[in-house]
């Protein structure tokens, strides 16, 4: 099947996938609970969180189609590490989740997808990143749509990720569900399960470590932010860039559209593709443009008197 087919599979089966396995999610309890973290999941309506599941299937269903081989153990490890991270109340520990990205980082470093991974030293780098894509892509899927929408921008090149990617988006994003007290949820959340196979796709695929910069540099702010405030870095809050967008008032869509524009120099740069050095402009101008955001939006330590950001929409 060609390339454009094989990407429609993907991205219908992902579609029917997350509309069904949301309604069984709902029934047996696979949802998104605050657990005692309402500071930051305001929202008290269960969301389904079925986006890893979609998207593996997704992903087969692209295989299947005539795609190129993927790094199934990593993928298979990274969702079942997510998915445990989802059903265990309160989640893992920092430890055992460090643990498990290893272990799923070293099994795409033994079955690397791509070119240009030959010698040990490409291995064990290969196995770095992956550890610190599923770090970021995880803390940076804390509004609607913001990891979504940051992963189709690095897999734009590579059809079958950009298709599940684009089947899942609008259950995340656009359709909206009826929940508690008037709230209007998305319909399906990635979850730990889907950011953690979001991570490994974007280690796995040439070009697309550069979009890593953002959620990145949104973590490592928060990281001295919260050493600041006394807080441990890994802590969750609600002070990430997405959320001081949200302070504004801007609904899901309209937060998403500027994380958009805040990647669109790097996605330009890697597009055109034809001159290395216009990758280091792109994430220049990337870098600038979310520094530009946070000069834009309140700081919520000034928002609360302990430091929190407002009840300004879904986590």
């Amino acid at each position: 099947m060609p390339s454009g087919g094989a990407t429609l599979v993907a991205l219908a089966v992902t579609a029917v996938a997350t509309h069904l396995l949301a309604r069984q999610a709902l029934e047996r309890g696979w949802i998104d609970l605050r657990d005692g973290a309402e500071e930051r999941k305001p929202r008290s309506s269960p969301v389904p969180l079925v986006g890893g599941a979609a998207l593996l299937l997704g992903l087969l269903a692209w295989d299947l189609s005539g795609g190129h081989g993927l790094p199934w153990p990593a993928l298979l490890a990274a969702f079942g590490l997510g998915f445990v991270d989802d059903v265990v109340p309160g989640g893992l520990s920092p430890r055992s989740k460090w643990i498990g990205q290893c272990v799923a980082a070293v099994l795409l470093a033994l079955f690397p997808f791509g070119a240009g991974v030959e010698g040990l030293l490409d291995h064990i780098a290969l196995a770095v990143v992956a550890v610190v894509a599923m770090n970021a892509v995880n803390t940076f899927d804390n509004a609607d749509g913001a990891a979504g929408v940051l992963g189709i921008a690095a897999l734009w090149p590579f059809g079958g990720a950009r298709g599940a990617l684009l089947g899942f988006l609008p259950f995340n994003l656009f359709l909206r569900g009826r929940g508690a007290a008037g709230e209007r949820p998305p319909r399906a959340m990635l979850g730990d399960s889907g950011s953690h196979v979001l991570g490994i796709l974007l280690a796995a695929t040439p070009g697309a470590e550069p979009f890593l910069l953002v959620p990145l540099l949104d973590l490592g702010r928060l990281a001295l932010v919260r050493e600041r405030l006394g807080r441990r870095p890994w802590e969750g809050d609600r002070r990430h860039l997405s959320h001081r967008l949200e302070a504004l008032g801007f609904p899901p869509i309209a937060v998403a559209g500027c994380i958009a524009a805040i990647l669109l120099p790097t996605w330009l740069a890697v597009l055109i593709g034809a001159d290395a050095e216009l990758v280091p402009l792109g994430l220049m101008g990337t870098a600038a443009l979310y520094f530009l955001a946070l000069y834009l939006t309140p700081d919520p330590d000034a928002l609360a008197p302990d430091g929190s950001s407002p009840d300004s929409g879904p986590p």
